[in-house]
């Protein structure tokens, strides 16, 4: 079985070899060939939230650069400009996507080319704004449900603002509905961030799974920025960290020090930066603009290069790289192999010793769409 959204056709195999042979020369010259087009795209259809979630950037409204909406028009222009060889679309980056009343039209577009779709959500609002039928309609390929607690009070400490119970019911009624329709797509994934205070929930988590309508789970290690974040959220078992202690630091567990995204993915934010991925926040590296540039211009122009000179040649020296999960076997943790080390069981924490989060009170209310 292909990787997601890959195909046999000559074109995109000839443009794969080509970035694959061209990412191994530069390392072998210590300078960036580049020979081919991106195969996947992270767009940012929002960079706004409903939830305020304290280890995300936009969550903890500590973003610094400008907030928006992608309109359908310009995401159609991305498309038109980043090529004909992508194969993978990642419809998300710092915001619930699902804001953006025009993400099934998105979705539709990207279909229409032989794309692969893939949507993110805390999953609140999809009742509430009618998507489910209308992501159904527009062919997504994927979509991942951000469920952090098994339980309203162990969900509730993590995913600020949001409701547990609404959540299962999109995701049972996004499988009702599918099912209805004979289809097995959109994939639907139950995405879990192992943190301290739900680390007991492990041999709970395929049971209530299948009990909700997901087809699989996904255990992503989660990402921590200071010492107080780490001593807060991350959890006890080694296996569910992707950081080691290194003197004073946390640093990855990190493989290796290069990095493929340079060659074979490209970021564009909601107002068409292009920034090299998604760990670039605050779109530190700008590379160009997709919607002023031509996007060959902006992926074998100056900046880029010498972003990825800089990386071959000295590794990953940038902080936002030491965070990166390039390289990781600890970024996803395979739930069968923590089932199969049957890990001890594990008391939730006390109360008292819970994350102290602020009384949010600036949450905004989204209408309802008919």
């Amino acid at each position: 079985m292909l990787p997601r959204g890959l195909s046999l056709h000559p074109g995109f195999l000839a443009n794969l070899a080509a970035l694959s042979s061209s990412y191994a020369l530069s390392h072998v010259l210590k300078r960036p060939l580049v020979w081919g087009n991106p195969i996947s795209i992270m767009i940012e259809p929002i960079s706004r939230c409903n939830l305020q979630c304290p280890l995300c950037p936009i969550g903890a409204r500590e973003l610094k650069r400008d907030l928006g909406v992608m309109s359908l028009e310009n995401y159609v222009r991305i498309l038109d400009n980043v090529g004909r060889y992508v194969k993978v679309i990642a419809l998300w980056n710092q915001g619930e996507p699902t804001i953006n009343d025009q993400l099934p039209e998105m979705i539709s577009e990207a279909t229409k080319r032989g794309i692969y779709t893939m949507v993110s959500t805390n999953g609140n609002l999809l009742h509430r704004r009618n998507l489910i039928p209308r992501l159904l309609d527009a062919g997504l390929s994927e979509l991942i449900f951000s469920i952090d607690g098994l339980t309203p009070d162990s969900y509730k400490i993590y995913r600020i603002g949001g409701n547990l119970d609404v959540v299962i019911e999109n995701l049972r009624e996004t499988r009702r509905l599918r099912d209805a329709r004979g289809s097995k797509t959109p994939r639907l994934i139950m995405q879990w961030l192992p943190m301290k205070h739900n680390q007991h929930e492990i041999p709970y988590l395929r049971a209530k799974a299948k009990e909700w309508g997901a087809d699989s789970v996904e255990i992503k290690t989660t990402q921590v920025y200071t010492d107080d974040q780490a001593s807060q959220y991350l959890p006890d078992l080694e296996e569910l960290r992707r950081y080691e202690r290194k003197g004073q630091e946390w640093e990855t567990k990190r493989t290796y020090q290069s990095c493929k995204r340079l060659w074979f993915s490209t970021m564009i934010d909601w107002n068409g930066n292009v920034v090299p991925c998604c760990f670039d926040k605050d779109e530190q590296f700008l590379m160009g603009n997709a919607l002023t540039q031509d996007f060959r211009d902006i992926w074998h122009g100056e900046r880029y290069n010498a972003f990825r000179t800089k990386l071959i040649t000295k590794g990953r020296v940038e902080e936002m790289c030491r965070n990166c999960t390039e390289g990781l076997k600890s970024y996803y943790v395979p739930l069968d192999e923590l089932e199969a080390m049957a890990p001890p069981e594990i008391p939730p924490v006390p109360p008292e010793n819970l994350p102290k989060n602020a009384d949010y009170s600036d949450i905004f209310e989204l209408p309802v769409r008919d």
